[in-house]
């Protein structure tokens, strides 16, 4: 479904573009199989369409889409009535598989003329990408919180978001100047969360505790290679167990100062260099704190000061400071973020030109205390696999006890080597099959039987990160899902849920 016409729904003729779509490929989930080092990137849509009536060709101002081929257009694969690519009836009702964002559609011509075109797309954090953000400084502020105030300033609607409020609480937060998807990121790794996109197009933000929770807690389905249960898989990819073992972690924790009231930044240009406005120009000046090329401590700024007339700025009809006075004469407005405060003067003045022989800007600086770096190693996973060691990118954790709480968290869940597998399931097999290839999700918890003929050795329960679909018309339907191991969160005790003595050990701790 592509909603051409760009009025929010799917509904016009001919944004259902089934009955053209000779292949299709989407994902979604994380870069690498590891809820630790793992991260969510933008989903990905390709699909293959029949171009004969040249209605996918942007430049061909006879199709009929000319003109809505444009970057941005919603795109959504969903499970419904129609029998592509299958030999049975679906069941399913019109639910949501994938939604993103046109990128682009490019018309192919092969030998004998034979007309296709390719449609690409993108997932809502790929669109985010684009963004450049900046949220102003923010004292003791929720995980969750910076996640929707990251979202807030991408301009991405309340309504598409799913937010968790996330267990860290950061006591200095801002942005700037950065993409929203690095803003997200920097806030994921300081909760030990995931940033995801779900199926209906939603960011979502999942708190580190998420998966400890119902329904995380139970496997949704079981596939084996062992003929029993009838679930089956097909060409399991074990990945490298070294290659995500951390028995050193490293957590930067940083403080801050804030600072008096002070001037931050003053207008360099004075005297015969002093900017000109005519009456009724307007310029936008930026205070910059601190200056990009500052070799100091200073961070960002608490609370800009709204600029005061004769305090803050002042405007002549002489460059000198000399001839009127035209202070009064100037509309000053501002805009006000984390390291920036925009300054828009206009002059009012009917007749007479305005030097402006002052500007500057207060507020109040924050300044970085000298960093902390805690330490959580594990001597025994050390001697057996060597020194491996995990340095946090994040810089918003408060106190070195949490700290400490962040890595020991870390280590336990990574000193050993875990099983990180790819399997692949024939969607179109059966009902069975593709019932819970359509319905199982990123994050959903499914036991993996690799005890038969694959000789993989395990029978335990792996939490899905990534999905692959690959649709060809009336061929076959294949997802391959990536898997990491669900066993490190079922260590926990979790209230409410576990049973002592039951592989809970109160000795492993949850942060």
């Amino acid at each position: 479904l592509v909603d051409w016409s760009g009025d929010g729904d799917f509904g016009d003729t001919g944004e259902d573009i089934t009955s053209d779509v000779l292949q299709v490929l989407w994902t979604r989930g994380r870069d690498y199989a590891s809820g630790f080092v793992g991260r969510s990137t933008a989903g990905r849509l390709s699909a293959r369409l029949r171009n004969d009536s040249d209605r996918y060709s942007s430049f061909n101002s006879g199709g009929s889409l000319y003109g809505n081929i444009v970057p941005g257009r919603r795109v959504q694969v969903a499970a419904g009535s129609v029998g592509f690519p299958y030999t049975f009836p679906i069941v399913f009702d019109d639910t949501p598989k994938w939604t993103g964002f046109l990128q682009r559609i490019t018309p192919l011509v092969g030998q004998g003329g034979a007309k296709e075109a390719l449609l690409e797309a993108w997932g809502p954090l790929g669109y985010l990408a684009q963004d450049d953000v900046s949220v102003v400084s923010t004292s003791t502020i929720t995980t969750g919180g910076a996640v929707d105030d990251v979202l807030d300033a991408a301009g991405w609607p309340a309504d598409d978001r799913n937010i968790d409020t996330g267990q860290t609480t950061m006591d200095r937060w801002s942005v700037s100047h950065q993409t929203a998807v690095e803003a997200l990121r920097d806030i994921e790794e300081t909760e030990q969360g995931f940033i995801s996109e779900a199926r209906d197009g939603q960011i979502e933000f999942a708190g580190r505790h998420r998966r400890l929770l119902s329904p995380h807690t139970s496997s949704q389905a079981t596939f084996s290679d062992a003929g029993s249960p009838s679930l089956t898989y097909s060409r399991p990819v074990q990945r490298d167990p070294f290659d995500t073992i951390y028995n050193e972690v490293q957590v930067r924790v940083q403080t801050y100062s804030v600072g008096g009231l002070a001037v931050l930044w003053t207008l360099s240009e004075t005297g015969a260099s002093s900017p000109l406005l005519t009456p009724g120009e307007s310029r936008t000046f930026v205070a910059s704190y601190p200056t990009p090329d500052a070799a100091s401590s200073a961070d960002s700024v608490d609370a800009w000061t709204t600029p005061a007339e004769n305090t803050d700025y002042e405007a002549n009809s002489a460059s000198d400071g000399s001839g009127t006075d035209l202070s009064g004469s100037l509309g000053v407005t501002v805009t006000k973020l984390a390291t920036d405060m925009s300054i828009t003067i206009v002059n009012n003045h009917a007749s007479l030109g305005a030097y402006i022989t002052l500007l500057q800007a207060r507020g109040t600086p924050v300044t970085k205390n000298d960093p902390i770096t805690v330490v959580a190693n594990d001597a025994t996973s050390e001697a057996a696999y060597g020194q491996r060691t995990y340095e946090s990118r994040s810089t918003h954790l408060s106190t070195s006890a949490e700290g400490q709480q962040w890595a020991d968290y870390a280590l336990s869940l990574y000193r050993d080597p875990v099983p990180m597998v790819a399997i692949t399931v024939a969607a179109n097999k059966d009902m069975a099959h593709l019932h819970q290839a359509l319905m199982l999700d990123i994050s959903d918890r499914v036991t993996l039987v690799g005890t038969g003929g694959s000789g993989l050795g395990f029978n335990e329960d792996f939490f899905i990160e990534r999905e692959t679909h690959r649709a060809y018309s009336r061929l076959n339907h294949t997802v391959t899902w990536e898997l990491s191991p669900a066993e490190g969160f079922s260590q926990f005790w979790i209230l409410g849920s576990s049973r002592l003595g039951s592989g809970t050990p109160l000795t492993v701790l949850a942060y």
